[in-house]
């Protein structure tokens, strides 16, 4: 008999792996995280996909601050200078109510190549992966453009993410902002000779290698010129978007820094709040080592609202896979999703967002997978609130203006629309619970404090509840996930619980409204 409830020793292995000193007090992060850990407009979950940023070249994904000046084919469009009114209408049709963005891997084409050779002129190829920080009057950098200077700021970068970040706040989508871009630091030297921050890029006397790996010489902040830099930098940014709810800020794509540049961006952000009177909504995305030793400090945990698990996964064995932080260590496998997709079945996502959600209950959650129907709705089960899947890519466009369905999200559009439009305003009240007396298959179940009662039975099959029965018009549904049809679910007639038989051996949802 399969019950409901993890089994004992997988509890015993992800208590192990989760445990940490104590559960933090999470702040409200400005309304966006409610009290069960949903993202929230209002009284309405925000759940779904999330859209990855491109990194280079001019399209196939969505990139808020790429320009496209100089482009003969028209300069606002699909992947090149986006519409970010028409962007967000698109992500919000189309399963992906939110955006992970950081910026690019160098300014101009020219080094789509992936060649290491320095630029004998200015002759940039658009369109153009704007960077945050601004060009000096003088030098010459290795893209043969001026040098940088880190102490100032694009203003048409920024200008992007403010105006992108209130159609969020108008719409109801999420602007997942991530401060700094560690792939530039690491794996191959293209992907470096053009950063920023890299000696001879800029004015400023950083200390940087001019070679990589350079990512823990980017990250020790002993260094009196990079800790300003990035001071100024943190707060900058703190200025241009902390007016905004819907902004989650993260430190980083792909971090696998240490703890004390966690600390010391926590810090920096907390002490702006203090001095702003401001709240932002604060992602803790790291390596599981380091996000556990910031989550063991009090006064740096509640200041986390949402918990990125994108880092750390338990695999079909039930064994943890976790790289160490501060080891300069690629995050391109871990983020991408593509190990996890391999070797963490729907059983593993569900115990792992539910042993988090338990001991976190105020917590967003964010995490990264390949996304099948089936991982997506463990996801959905544990607690889980938005899934970055991989690279969601945009088909060749038959009408260069229009925003048409990104390929894959089929897999989860049926669920994605039924959820905005019958569950919005149930689902924030509800968290995982365990009421599924008996299954023959993995069946989970979300529930308000008393109903309703949302159940996912992963391979069909006849399952029993510990719930009152539905009566007269709170008649209980079927939904199907592969196609978005509903049924009226009937329960068998049983004395000790209420049982139910799914209409295949396939994946079903059950709906059993509150008793009225």
């Amino acid at each position: 008999m399969y019950r409901t409830r993890i089994p004992l020793g997988i509890r015993i292995v992800v208590a192990a792996l989760l445990l940490c000193a104590f559960a933090p007090a999470y702040s409200q992060s400005a309304g966006l995280v409610n009290d069960r850990g949903w993202f929230v407009q209002g009284d309405t979950v925000i759940w779904g996909w999330v859209q990855h940023n491109g990194w280079w070249r001019e399209g196939q994904r969505a990139n808020i601050t790429r320009r496209s000046v100089g482009d003969p084919l028209g300069d606002v469009r699909p992947n090149r200078t986006e519409d970010l009114d028409a962007l967000t209408d698109s992500m919000l049709r189309y399963g992906y109510p939110a955006f992970e963005h950081n910026y690019g891997l160098w300014y101009d084409r020219r080094r789509d190549a992936h060649d290491a050779a320095p630029r004998t002129d200015p002759n940039v190829v658009p369109p153009f992966l704007e960077q945050p920080w601004a060009r000096s009057d003088s030098g010459t950098a290795f893209d043969g453009l001026h040098q940088y200077d880190l102490t100032a700021f694009n203003p048409w970068y920024f200008e992007r993410l403010r105006e992108f970040a209130g159609l969020c706040d108008r719409k109801g989508a999420v602007l997942i902002h991530k401060f700094y871009m560690q792939h530039a630091l690491l794996e191959t030297p293209a992907h470096y000779v053009d950063f920023p921050w890299r000696p001879g890029n800029c004015i400023q006397d950083t200390g940087l290698p001019d070679a990589i790996p350079a990512a823990n010489v980017f990250y020790d902040v002993s260094h009196p010129v990079r800790r300003e830099l990035h001071r100024l930098y943190i707060r900058h940014c703190l200025d241009v978007l902390g007016d905004f709810r819907n902004v989650i800020h993260l430190t980083s794509q792909e971090f696998t820094g240490p703890t004390d540049f966690v600390l010391f961006w926590l810090d920096e952000i907390r002490a702006w709040e203090k001095e702003t009177g401001k709240h932002v909504c604060i992602g803790l995305g790291a390596p599981k080592d380091v996000q556990d030793a910031v989550l063991a400090r009090p006064e740096q945990a509640k200041s986390i609202d949402v918990l990125d698990l994108r880092y750390w996964w338990i695999n079909a064995d039930g064994n943890l896979v976790a790289v160490q932080g501060g080891q300069e260590i690629p995050g391109r496998g871990l983020e991408s999703g593509a190990w996890q997709a391999e070797q963490s079945p729907p059983e593993r996502i569900y115990a792992k967002i539910r042993a988090i959600r338990d001991q976190y209950p105020g917590a967003g959650i964010l995490d990264a997978i390949e996304a099948t129907r089936q991982q997506s709705w463990a996801f959905l089960m544990g607690g889980g609130g938005l899934l970055v899947r991989g690279q969601i890519a945009y088909p060749d466009f038959a009408d260069p203006s229009e925003y048409i369905q990104p390929a894959g999200v089929d897999v989860i559009l049926p669920t994605y629309h039924w959820i905005r439009t019958e569950l919005a305003t149930q689902l924030p009240g509800m968290r995982p619970a365990d009421v599924v007396a008996s299954s023959a298959s993995p069946t989970w179940c979300l529930a308000g404090p008393a109903g309703p009662w949302l159940v996912y039975a992963l391979e069909g099959g006849r399952f029993s509840l510990n719930i009152p029965a539905p009566t007269g018009k709170s008649a209980a549904i079927w939904f199907d996930p592969r196609t978005g049809s509903q049924q009226e679910a009937i329960p068998s007639d049983e004395a000790e619980a209420l049982t139910f038989e799914a209409p295949s051996s396939e994946d079903w949802a059950l709906y059993v409204p509150a008793p009225r």
